[in-house]
This record gives C-alpha cells, structure tokens and sequence, in this order.
C-alpha cells in the first residue's frame, strides 16, 4: 500500500512538472510582447523664451476722483442742465437756482455803496477845510479831529460796503452751479421747482472721474519684498482685463500707491494701479483679474503644463531618449497661461511627453504621433502596388 502511495505522487509530481514546462514557453513570448508594446505619444520640445514673472489678483476699479455736488445758496432749482448719466467737463453749467433774491440783494450792496461813497467824499472835503484853519487857529483842534474822524469812519464804510458787494457778488454766482472736475454724472437728486438747501445732507449729484482710473487690489504679505524691489527698479506694470468675457486687450497701467500697513486679519496689503481708460471700458465698482508683472525673465525653459506629472519625490516629466520614455525629475518655478516654467531638470530641446498615457511607464517604448502617420503612410503605399 505505501509503495501505490509513493508510486502515485510521483506520477502527480511529473505531470505537475511537464505542465509548467509546457506553459512557460507560450506565456514569456506573451509577457515579452507587452513589455515591449510601442506606445504612440504626443511629444513637445523644451524650449527657451522669456516669460514675466507675475501675481494674480481680483481687483476692483474705483474713481480716482469723486464730488458730490452739493448747493452753496439756498433757494430754488430753477434748472437742470445737463442729463443724468452723461460725461460732463470741467466748468460745464449743471444746475441753476433763481438768481432774483440774489441779484436783488447785489443791488442794495452797490447801492449802499455808492451812498457810503457820497459820505466819504463829503467827510474828507471837510477834513481838507479845517486843515488851514486848524493851523491859523479860526477852527478849535477838536472841531479838526473830529473831521479827521468822520473821514475815517466814512473810508471804513466804503470799504465794508465793497466787501458786501463781493459777498453778494459770490451769492450770486453760487446760483450757477458748474461742474468741478471732468467725469461722469450719476443720477440727478432734485430737478426743477424744488427748494434746495445750502450744504444739504443730499447731494444734488455725484461725478466721478472715469479717465484715467483706479483698480484696487491686494497680494500677499510675502509678496512685499519683490514688490519694493521691483518697483525700485522699474520693471514693475499692472496689466488687467474683465473678469469674464470681453472683446478687448489687456490694459497696461502702473503702480501709484502701495499701502503703509499689511492687514493683519487677511496678511495682505493693498495696492492701487492707475490706467488711461481711454475707451471708458472699466467703470467704478466693477471687478477685474489683475497681473502685477514684476519683471520679465529673458531666458526660461518651458514645456505644457500637460507634461509635468505629481510625484512622491517631486514633480517630473518623461523624457523621449532613444526611443524610450525616461522619468525626469524637474523643478517647477511657476505656471503661466498653460506653460509650466523649469528651473532645474531640463535643458532646450529634450524631447518631452507633452499628454502623458495612462499606461505609460518608465522604459516603455515610444514613438511620436509623427512617426505612427509615416508608417500608416508607408504600410498603405505598399498595399497599393500592383
């Protein structure tokens, strides 16, 4: 019985064997194939060009100017002369308020004028008779004073009344309210007929300069220091367009105001850029993507953004060598507009994996997408021939 036993695994145990030298043989030309399966690939060339190193930020477009225009006289809104939401210029006629208390009260400061005026006259040819007088002593010394005094008194009339002329003079052309400054009008508080109030709490209307204009916007605290630098160095320009769709090129602008303090509830500071806004395309409130260029670096290699992969040791790329795929690793210094921008781990003209397959692996071997439509080319001319 143990002889049938030992007879019988021995069999199992030559089958087993002639079983896996049968097998080996059909799965290595399989496992080979897969190894060595080439895989077509979308390839891209490092290349050297000079990209600007810049901050992005959401800003928002104020006024670098703004009045509220408000009466100086009170009395009543007489006209408007202009239309609400209109640009208006400096000096242009807005509002007009009656002038005919104001005119009227002009003529009352002239003509106590010219009644003080009259006196003066009289006071001083009467000083001038007593001064012979005096000395020949016909007239006492205090009859001579007192003609003294009231020629005085009468010039300190004359000239409180020209004062009251001038007073009056301002009154009335407070009647004519003109626009201080160049801008757009918003809307229109009061219109004719009502009665307006000296300094009144509400504006008759606000103009808020539209040409040049302001963006407001912040950046990090950490940022500072380049900041200071570079605009030391006056390399600096803000470039911004709207946020969302627009039909227009970026606008180039520049730094005029960098705060004095960093937010300490945010860690950033603000800064305000100041553009031409010649086509009056940014108006007050609206919000903007901003580009703080700090400067432009001349030389920098740069591949897709597609073509850097994450990686537990770094970002890297795959490099086309020799017909395989390699791993690099790279250092990424920034991304801009889809390009990643090197500084370490690549040179100008390695070929790199611009779409990297999910299959692909280091080694793997590879060929351009080029290279895959010059063999279909090749393989379907030689079909063709007779």
């Amino acid at each position: 019985m143990k002889k049938r036993l030992l007879f019988a695994a021995g069999v199992c145990a030559a089958l087993a064997a002639g079983w896996l030298l049968f097998q080996r043989p059909a799965q290595a030309p399989a496992a080979a194939k897969h190894k060595d399966r080439t895989l077509t690939v979308e390839t891209t060339v490092a290349t050297v060009r000079p990209m600007p190193i810049r901050l992005t930020a959401v800003g928002r477009v104020q006024s670098r100017h703004v009045v509220q225009v408000r009466p100086q006289v009170s009395g009543m809104l007489k006209k408007v002369a202009f239309t609400e939401g209109d640009e208006v210029h400096a000096g242009q006629l807005l509002f007009e308020i009656d002038p005919a208390p104001f005119e009227a009260s002009l003529a009352q400061a002239r003509a106590a004028l010219e009644r003080d005026r009259a006196a003066l006259a009289k006071a001083r040819w009467q000083e001038q008779r007593l001064a012979p007088l005096a000395k020949l002593d016909y007239v006492t010394p205090q009859e001579y004073e007192d003609a003294k005094a009231a020629s005085k008194e009468a010039a300190a009339a004359v000239a409180a009344d020209r004062a009251a002329v001038t007073q009056a003079q301002i009154q009335l052309r407070y009647t004519r309210i003109e626009a201080p400054i160049a801008g757009r009008s918003g809307a229109v508080a009061f219109r004719e007929g009502n009665l307006v109030q000296a300094n009144s709490a509400t504006p008759l209307v606000t103009i808020k300069e539209i040409a040049p204009i302001r963006v407001q916007f912040s950046v990090p605290q950490g940022q500072l220091p380049s900041i200071r630098h570079y605009r030391a160095a006056g390399t600096m320009r803000v470039t911004l367009r709207p946020v969302g769709p627009a039909p227009r090129a970026p606008e180039t602008g520049r730094v005029v105001f960098v705060d004095n303090t960093v937010d300490p509830t945010t860690g950033t500071v603000s800064l305000k850029a100041q553009f031409p806004n010649t086509d009056r395309a940014l108006w007050p409130g609206q919000y903007v993507t901003v580009d703080l260029v700090l400067a432009t670096q001349p030389h920098a290699v740069v591949v897709p953004d597609s073509a850097v992969q994450p990686g537990q040791n770094g970002s890297y790329v795959y490099v086309v060598d020799g017909g395989r795929a390699r791993v690099r690793t790279v250092t990424v210094d920034r991304q801009l507009d889809g390009l990643s921008v090197i500084s370490a781990g690549l040179k100008s003209g390695d070929t790199v994996v611009a779409k990297v397959p999910r299959n692909l692996r280091d080694g793997s071997a590879v060929r351009t997408i080029a290279a895959a439509r010059s063999e279909r080319a090749a393989k379907h001319g030689a079909s063709t021939q007779p």
